[in-house]
């Protein structure tokens, strides 16, 4: 397999534009980034997500806009949005609860304001409830000149994490 992934990789290189070698360079950054434990996911690590609680409670992430996340007409992809999101609102759903639950998504409802474009995008997740069955999440998406590019409300479920 080493040696496919290579051959895959030299190929991909010698045939790459400069938007596909920054590309290929963020997407190996982002695996260096798991491996190395800073960031928990592969999504997270390869979309660069810098993460941060807030002083009033909220939660914070911060991804680069760069052609990783854009879609065919040069914007951040809906579902970039979408991802960087859940995973605020999933993230602060989770550092609430108590050892051995987690939280996981059962409904967004994102309304999606204007292109994302920019250098990046910062989502800010908020609590609006927390039950003992239920967290609702209220976030948003602003760029980096100020303007919100998106909306959202997000229902998690609270489980009991499986046995490892």
């Amino acid at each position: 397999m080493n040696k496919e992934l290579q051959l895959l990789l030299e190929d991909c290189i010698l045939h790459a534009s400069g938007e596909d070698l920054s590309t290929i360079k963020q997407v190996l950054e982002g695996i260096r980034r798991k491996q190395i434990g800073l960031n928990g996911s592969f999504i997270g690590a390869i979309l660069n997500m810098e993460k941060k609680m807030m002083e009033d409670g909220g939660y914070a992430v911060e991804v680069p806009i760069n052609e990783l996340t854009a879609n065919s007409l040069g914007i951040v992809h809906g579902g970039i949005t979408a991802t960087v999101l859940d995973s605020a609102m999933g993230t602060l759903a989770n550092i609430l609860l108590p050892e051995g639950f987690g939280a996981v998504t059962s409904n967004l409802t994102i309304h999606y304001i204007s292109p994302g474009i920019g250098n990046s995008m910062t989502a800010i997740a908020r609590i609006i409830h927390k039950g003992t069955k239920t967290i609702v999440i209220e976030g948003e998406i602003i760029q980096d000149d100020g303007k919100k590019i998106a909306h959202c409300t997000g229902t998690f479920f609270v489980i009991k994490k499986p046995a490892a």
